[in-house]
């Protein structure tokens, strides 16, 4: 781990940057930070190390060597060079500019002089650094400190340049020349007091704003641009900035004998293109690193509770059977019990870590596991089901078999919950609120149930939940432990073809279950509820009431429901009569409810007459 102050971080990519380090020499100095040059070369794997300039050798690169020379001798506090390497260059400088508290970054300006990797890599930086960004391209004028600053106002606005403008860019007390955009000439002239106002009197004497142009913004530029000066443009405007920066390019090539330099700066909050990278960046930053230990220990951990074993074998045997006895009588209680004991969430977080590290060793391990548990649990709770003395579907199992997209959206959830607990020691005791939020054994138990009772819609809905939970856990894991750092990138490599289609295939899944759980959702939300409030009875009752009807003639059965919810009525039986009520048939009726359901619940007939 690095440590260090809040510094200023300037990025080399090769020898045609070292003019940079004057320059943000002169920004460290201006704001007490300690100045840090990040060299980044090429080479295998990912390496970043400190190097002084009593170990510089023979094997030193040159920009290395080139860059502890040049730092030395500015005036700037505590002066650091470092070498970095690494497959994703631009993750291994953001991850530097995070370990190094950069406050600002020091990066050159992409133009039509650099190659396109290098073009290319300033721009990531520029959108997704979470700090204070100036782009610099010093051109003839190399590191000399600039005798004026001159800041465009691209559309009005130009507040952060202005600001940075006096913060010790320039020599000694150089004046600071404001053009304001003739297009926005009222929002430039309010930048630009606002900004003055809140700069101290030496600082504000400094500002100067010129009279709105006649012309375009360009041309103005044109103009006022003397030798030795620095045009400094604030990327508020992102798709104004490449037009004048082209041209000012065009206006160099034209008039050699006025040599300027030019920079685009960006605030660290900022709005507008990589804002949301920014933020990513950010999080990142202040997110809890893990050490080589902790790292060793995680792995250790996650690849013992994802293979297959006796403890397993008889921890998922024994939380199905709890799980189905449960969803059979209908006991919320014991379903959470069931919840608790089953082993099947570490086998996919080990999936997840694999999938992010490439452990295919590991990988297959965790599937080995997974698949033995699931028809493991599957069978359990097909014998349980067909051993159930009860023909209908418990609540438990029937509310198993409408999953929706909210049940995606707790998945994935619980998925990075889990694997964040894992990965912090600390947190291991919320496994067990993890293990109760998404439930994997329950779903599976209501398939074998369902299956068993002959209901394939039912148990249609408890699969579709499972692999939901299945595939969500799996990627939102993935998601914790990329975050954490522990991705192949990390050593330099790509990820391997296998991950690659593995991540493939559970998107696939994902998206191909999504659609029945947003059917689901629309069909609940037009129907009100996402369960019914009445259910039907007892598939005995149910005859029993049938055949007593049907000895009556001119009585029909309307309806019949069994209810503890609504209007708080226990059984509803509703009939439909052609002429006068028999007699003695509601209190029959009655009494074939309360036989089969018990003496308490309560019980009322309905005999409506029929209206010719």
């Amino acid at each position: 781990m690095l440590a260090a102050a809040m510094s200023t971080v300037v990025v080399l990519l090769g020898t045609i940057d070292l003019p940079l380090i004057p320059w943000a020499a002169r920004l460290s100095v201006a704001a007490g930070r300690p100045l840090r040059v990040l060299c980044l070369v090429d080479g295998e794997g990912t390496h970043r190390s400190r190097v002084n300039a009593d170990q510089v050798d023979e094997e030193t690169p040159e920009l290395v060597r080139a860059a502890i020379e040049a730092a030395g001798g500015l005036g700037a506090k505590d002066p650091q060079v470092f070498e970095c390497r690494g497959a994703d260059r631009r993750r291994v400088v953001l991850d530097a500019a995070g370990e190094l508290e950069a406050r600002d970054l020091v990066l050159g300006l992409p133009s039509s002089e650099r190659d396109d990797p290098h073009r290319t890599l300033a721009r990531q930086l520029a959108r997704a650094a979470p700090d204070d960004v100036l782009l610099l391209d010093v051109g003839v004028v190399g590191g000399e400190p600039p005798t004026r600053i001159v800041v465009p106002q691209v559309g009005g606005g130009g507040r952060h340049a202005i600001r940075l403008a006096t913060r010790g860019l320039g020599a000694g007390e150089a004046p600071v020349l404001v053009v304001p955009d003739p297009a926005k000439a009222a929002r430039s002239r309010r930048t630009f007091g606002k900004v003055r106002d809140g700069k101290p009197g030496a600082r504000a004497e400094r500002l100067t704003q010129t009279e709105v142009p006649t012309g375009s913004l360009a041309e103005a530029m044109g103009s006022v641009l003397e030798p030795g000066d620095l045009v400094l443009m604030d990327a508020e405007d992102a798709r104004a900035v490449p037009r004048l920066v082209s041209m000012l390019e065009k206006l160099r090539q034209d008039r050699e004998a006025v040599p300027v330099a030019v920079a685009v700066t960006r605030a660290a909050d900022a709005t507008g293109p990589g804002h949301v990278a920014r933020l990513v960046e950010r999080l990142r930053v202040h997110a809890p690193a893990l050490s080589r230990d902790e790292r060793k220990d995680l792995h250790e951990r996650i690849e013992t509770g994802g293979k297959l074993s006796t403890d397993f074998v008889v921890m998922i045997t024994l939380s199905a059977a709890i799980a189905a006895l449960g969803l059979v009588q209908d006991s919320a209680a014991v379903v959470i019990g069931a919840m608790l004991v089953a082993p099947l969430m570490t086998p996919l977080v080990a999936a997840g870590l694999s999938l992010v590290q490439g452990n295919l060793v590991m990988f297959r391990a965790a599937v080995r596991a997974m698949l033995i548990g699931v028809v493991g649990a599957l069978l359990v709770a097909l014998v349980v089901g067909l051993l159930s003395p009860w023909d209908d579907l418990s609540d438990q199992v029937i509310s198993r078999g409408g999953p929706n997209l909210f049940d995606l959206g707790i998945a994935a959830l619980s998925g990075m919950a889990a694997a964040y607990a894992l990965a912090r020691p600390g947190l291991t005791g919320t496994l067990v609120g993890v293990a109760i939020a998404v439930a994997l054994v329950p779903p599976l138990a209501a398939v074998g149930i369902a299956a068993a009772k002959g209901e394939p819609t039912v148990a249609f809905g408890a699969a579709l939940l499972f692999a939901t939970n299945f595939l969500a856990i799996i990627l939102g894991a993935a998601m914790v432990f990329r975050f954490f750092g522990l991705q192949v990138s990390r050593r330099g490599d790509d990820a391997p073809k296998w991950v690659r289609a593995v991540l493939v295939s559970l998107a696939l899944g994902i998206v191909a279950t999504s659609a029945p759980l947003v059917h689901n959702l629309t069909v609940q939300m037009r129907s009100g509820v996402s369960r019914p409030y009445a259910r039907p009875l007892p598939r005995g009752l149910r005859e029993s009431i049938v055949e007593r009807v049907a000895r009556e003639a001119g009585v029909r059965i309307l309806s019949m429901s069994h209810s503890d919810i609504e209007h708080g009525f226990g059984v509803e039986i509703v009939l439909v009569c052609d002429g006068q009520p028999p007699a003695g048939l509601s209190r029959e009726l009655q009494e074939l409810a309360r036989a089969a359901m018990g003496e308490a619940m309560p019980v009322r007939v309905m005999l409506l007459r029929s209206a010719e």
